[in-house]
């Protein structure tokens, strides 16, 4: 049996919505010796019992804890980037050789608690690296050309790439093996930090943070799952975002398999049903280029994204956060349904006034 090995970290708020990941991984990945590490560092020892007990239940997830010193000077440096904290626990893949035991060769690592596994992985997994460290999924190469190391020529060149915008951090495939033999060590982690910081104004949006640090840290040593045959950005089987509808018109031509709700509205947070999911028109998501919802985070939320969300609850019911979480999302959906998706409505509806664009209809 193929042995397949996943990793996530993340914070005492986050530890509970690990449930559904475990169930979505025991369900689609029964095939394999699947071996899951959450690498925390303030994880409650009631959160970490739980976790344990469930998986036990589980047929083919075997569950390991990995404690890590939150004092560490590296993560205590970068979780202050561009004058906004960041989570620790975000950058902790960037030394998995110290944490992870001889036998991992290879991990994927998802994001804690919105990332939901819905099919086999094992084209993503095993996938050959090629000579790089991580596997992941692009986000552009339009906007972004800049792929390889020799390539970035000025601080303008290492601004792009450390923007966030090479490849998405949701979900990718680490060469444990090669970070061992030849990996950063701390000290370039602190000086590639020192270099970024010094790259940007004061005050600006320095959007270096796990995505754009990563991205820095390995430009030229990552292979981007499906390219060159898929020139596409928006081809991410395995790092399906749930702006996608956002910003392609069409339904993708392939299965979604690893699913990222890499919104604010994760869906723990709001739970619409299904008649109010098809009465939104695209709110508070947009028909028109340019247009922003009030909280740009919220700018891609469309019908389709809670209908994917629908996915999660669909494994989240099969664990016991199911009933507190319902509740809690269900109440915001209250709100958002009297309050927010009509001011996003009126908001894009001014928006579009002022383009001229009168044939674009919001409710209000």
């Amino acid at each position: 049996m193929k042995r397949i090995n996943i990793m996530t970290s993340c914070d005492n708020n986050i530890a509970k919505y690990i449930f559904p990941q475990l169930v979505s991984i025991d369900e689609n990945l029964s095939e394999y010796d699947v071996h899951f590490y959450l690498v925390h560092s303030i994880i409650s020892s009631e959160y970490i019992d739980s976790l344990k007990d469930f998986a036990k239940n589980q047929t083919s997830i075997n569950f390991h804890e990995i404690k890590v010193s939150k004092s560490l000077y590296l993560y205590e440096k970068l979780s202050l980037n561009g004058g906004r904290q960041w989570p620790q626990e975000a950058y902790y893949t960037l030394r998995v050789q110290d944490y992870l035991p001889d036998d991992v060769d290879r991990i994927s690592y998802i994001d804690a608690g919105d990332v939901i596994i819905d099919g086999d992985i094992s084209p993503y997994y095993f996938d050959a690296f090629e000579g790089n460290d991580i596997i992941a999924t692009p986000l552009s190469f339009k906007t972004n050309p800049i792929t390889k190391e020799s390539e970035l020529h000025t601080a303008e060149d290492l601004l792009k790439v450390s923007g966030g915008t090479l490849f998405n951090s949701g979900s990718y495939v680490i060469d444990v093996d090669k970070f061992r033999t030849d990996g950063y060590l701390v000290e370039d982690y602190l000086y590639l930090h020192e270099i970024l910081s010094k790259s940007t104004n004061p005050g600006s949006m320095a959007y270096f943070r796990d995505q754009g640090f990563l991205a820095a840290a390995f430009v030229g040593r990552v292979k981007f799952f499906g390219y060159p045959q898929h020139k596409d950005p928006s081809y991410m089987p395995y790092n399906f975002r749930s702006s996608y509808w956002g910003l392609y018109k069409n339904e993708p031509n392939y299965k979604p398999i690893v699913l990222h709700y890499a919104l604010i509205s994760k869906p723990w947070v709001v739970r619409f049903s299904d008649e109010i999911i098809d009465s939104i028109i695209d709110a508070p998501s947009f028909a028109a280029k340019n247009l922003v919802a009030p909280i740009p985070q919220l700018a891609y939320v469309s019908p389709q994204h809670f209908k994917l969300g629908e996915i999660w609850w669909k494994y989240a019911k099969e664990t016991p956060i199911y009933e507190e979480a319902d509740l809690k999302a269900t109440i915001v959906a209250e709100s958002w349904v009297k309050y927010f998706i009509p001011l996003c409505n009126s908001y894009n509806n001014s928006m579009l006034r002022q383009l001229g664009n009168s044939k674009a209809q919001y409710n209000s």
